[in-house]
């Protein structure tokens, strides 16, 4: 059974073909010219397929997010986070968010606003 790519380039080639009937060559010439023409697009294949990467991060830059503004617990938390730790037990070491948080509610960023 063929596979996919070779599906593909039976039709590729057909369609070049058809189009080179259509222009006024003979189907012989046509169908060369066609068999050609894929000989050419697998050289380029295996040129694209070294150039990948760079393409992709070149499409990555252009798809880049736009990157928000942090919100008043998002800079307090980027700031702080080194100094509310758990100090023993399992979690010893961890950002104890809690401590953080009722400390965080005294700030004027972090009081509620009416």
């Amino acid at each position: 059974m063929a596979t996919k790519e070779q599906i593909i380039e039976t039709a590729l080639t057909q369609l070049i073909a058809a189009g080179l009937q259509e222009k006024g060559m003979n189907k012989a010439e046509a169908t060369v010219m066609s068999k050609a023409a894929m000989i050419g697009l697998k050289q380029v294949d295996k040129t694209i397929g070294v150039l990948d990467a760079e393409a992709d991060r070149l499409t990555g830059i252009a798809v880049k997010k736009i990157k928000r503004k942090l919100n008043p617990w998002q800079k307090y938390v980027k700031a702080n986070s080194k100094q509310f730790k758990f100090k023993s037990g399992a979690k010893k070491g961890q950002v104890d968010f809690k401590k953080m948080s009722r400390a965080f509610k005294k700030t004027p960023a972090g009081r509620k606003k009416k």
